[in-house]
């Protein structure tokens, strides 16, 4: 027994001499507290006409025109007289006009130029239409005109076969031609 005392005596010292290790879970610090500083304030109620309307929901519910208000939380130095403007002054947005650019131009140049050549094209060809309906009338004309005649002459052909022989017989030359004058056949 004396050689355990021997080997526990010194076991013994050296585990008092050890600190014991101990995990601490200990919080990480918080942050510093900050306080955003106040600004008074003060509501400012501003009035909206609406117009008459139906109820989208039900149709046959109809509102009449009144005021609309909406308080709106300002600044205690903001002026008392806050100035509203009516929404009809601006224009909305789908109707404002783009802000001019060179492509822009550009392009509105070509469309107006192609407008222009267009409508000459419609009206050479309007003009060309009613030249086209003279020479067509003009035609009409002449071809009744020449039914006529060749009904006429028809009609002569048809006179000169069916009359007598001796009517038809033509009359002998009074003089015979001279030698000396050209004969056209």
């Amino acid at each position: 027994m004396h050689p355990m005392i021997i080997l526990f005596a010194p076991l013994l010292v050296a585990g008092c001499a050890l600190q014991p290790i101990v995990a601490l879970n200990t919080p990480p610090p918080a942050p510093p507290v900050t306080v955003a500083a106040v600004m008074p304030t003060k509501l400012v109620e501003t009035r909206y006409d609406v117009r008459g309307y139906r109820e989208a929901a039900n149709p046959s519910l109809r509102h009449e025109a009144h005021a609309v208000y909406r308080r709106t939380r300002v600044p205690v130095t903001a002026s008392d007289e806050l100035e509203t403007v009516s929404r009809a002054s601006y224009p909305p947005a789908s109707v404002a006009p783009l802000p001019a650019s060179e492509e822009l131009t550009a392009e509105l140049a070509t469309q107006k130029q192609i407008t222009t050549e267009l409508r000459a094209m419609q009206t050479s060809m309007a003009e060309t239409n009613q030249q086209m309906q003279a020479q067509y009338a003009l035609l009409v004309r002449q071809s009744g005109e020449a039914m006529k005649l060749r009904a006429q002459l028809e009609t002569e052909r048809n006179r000169i076969r069916n009359a007598s022989p001796a009517e038809a017989a033509p009359a002998a030359p009074a003089a015979a031609p001279s030698s000396r004058a050209e004969v056209k056949w």
